[in-house]
């Protein structure tokens, strides 16, 4: 018994020393972008795609405000960089997203941060070297941030285009009256419907956030806010989704179809209620399990400078809401003698869409944010490190959407950041 417990100690600590050698000091992983930047709305930024040939093509934004995408080889490491629009803005909500086309053309769309949405098109399969002329997108009298483009299949290939929007007759005295808004093209983007509010926020005085995944064929999953954290503590977690022309709650009642929008979002339930934890929260990522029920990745906000990432899955009659770990307190660095302006901005973390059981965090460690894997293992969460005893932050990790591989391939950012509007970063990757 003394031995067989003996070779478990063993094997124990065998695991654990390969699982620390595993682990690097963020600046010892290779940069594919020497100056990006992304904020985490905005997707996908990153996606695999396979074709003639087969590249991961990610978007982010430098430090003097310019647009950009960049194609890398798994194999080779080689790497190709186009300028989508110069100087656009030095801020970070400005990151495009990325949509491939059945032909295999590539669609971005990117927006200046409340302000004009913009969209362009490769000329050629899988080319980021050579694009149609850029067109402006004129929603809503162009108050817009974020683009969440989402392709349907079961749709002939309509694309769902979502935002965050200004409502063009803002109620007075309403802090900027946002809406979330979509609107949708049946031509590959040569044309778009009128934008529709979708999700209707009047009463509740605060910006919405959302985060959007699809299925690729005829569902598409929303989490959402009824605020932003640092506007108001009163922070609440809700989720439904979209299927053949109406919206769902979680547990399939339907709520709205499109004919009848926008949809209350007091009407929608609830994933997590401030009224019962009573502490603010906001969103990070969502995807579908292997049984297509709904995974959610989001933040609380004891305090500022507390924050916890929490985990919740739909078991098909309720959610399971659980914390994760202890995330430490905001990322970005202060300036000495200025107030921190965005206390509520952590590390960030990301599924694993291919299999939500694994998130990727960035979580604070001796002052330093570093980058784990967590999985979830029946009741219990696994741990290993991607870095280790860095001198730099790590923070916002991205999975690779789209990558068949049995080791995903994940994208972060490293560097010095400072504001949305102010940084010094580059995205390294986990190859």
């Amino acid at each position: 018994m003394k031995n067989l417990l003996q070779l478990f100690i063993g094997l124990f600590l065998c695991q654990l020393a390969t699982a620390q050698e595993k682990a690097r000091n963020a600046a010892d992983y290779e940069l594919v972008a020497e100056d990006g930047a992304w904020c985490w709305f905005s997707d996908p930024r990153a996606v695999y795609h396979k074709g003639l040939r087969n590249r991961v093509y990610y978007s982010y934004i430098n430090s003097k405000g310019d647009v950009m995408i960049s194609a890398r080889d798994p194999r080779t490491k080689v790497i190709e960089t186009f300028t989508l629009h110069e100087k656009l803005e030095i801020d970070d909500h400005d990151v495009p997203s990325v949509l491939f086309l059945p032909d295999g053309r590539l669609l971005t769309f990117y927006t200046e941060h409340n302000g004009v949405s913009f969209m362009r098109k490769s000329r050629s399969p899988e080319d980021i070297n050579s694009w149609e002329e850029e067109k402006v997108l004129a929603f809503n009298g162009d108050k817009i941030t974020y683009s969440h483009p989402v392709m349907l299949s079961e749709e002939n290939n309509r694309i769902y285009l979502f935002w965050r929007g200004r409502n063009p007759n803002p109620a007075a005295g309403s802090f900027n009256d946002w809406r979330q808004y979509f609107s949708f093209s049946d031509d590959g983007g040569n044309t778009w419907a009128a934008a529709r509010n979708y999700i209707d926020n009047k009463a509740l005085n605060n910006p919405p956030y959302l985060k959007a995944s699809g299925d690729g064929h005829s569902r598409i999953d929303f989490a959402f806010t009824d605020g932003h954290p640092g506007v108001g503590a009163e922070i609440s977690v809700y989720h439904m989704y979209y299927e053949k022309g109406a919206f769902y709650q979680t547990n399939g009642e339907k709520i709205a179809a499109l004919e009848h929008l926008p949809l209350e979002l007091t009407k929608v339930n609830k994933v997590y209620d401030y009224e019962q934890g009573h502490v603010r929260s906001w969103i990070s990522d969502i995807a579908l399990d292997k049984n297509k029920r709904p995974v959610i990745a989001y933040m609380r906000y004891p305090s500022a400078d507390d924050h916890r990432y929490y985990y919740a899955y739909w078991d098909g009659g309720k959610w399971i809401d659980e914390e994760i770990c202890k995330a430490g307190g905001w990322m970005p660095v202060s300036k000495p003698g200025e107030e921190q302006r965005e206390p509520f901005y952590g590390g960030g973390m990301a599924l694993d869409h291919k299999d939500p059981a694994t998130v990727y965090i960035s979580r604070q460690e001796n002052s330093i944010f570093e980058i784990e894997r967590r999985t979830l293992k029946g009741k219990s969460w696994t741990s290993s490190a991607i870095t280790s005893h860095s001198t730099v932050n790590s923070m916002r990790p991205y999975v690779v959407e789209g990558y068949p591989g049995n080791k995903p391939i994940l994208l972060w950012m490293t560097g010095l950041y400072i504001h949305y509007t102010e940084f010094h970063t580059s995205i390294r990757i986990n190859e």
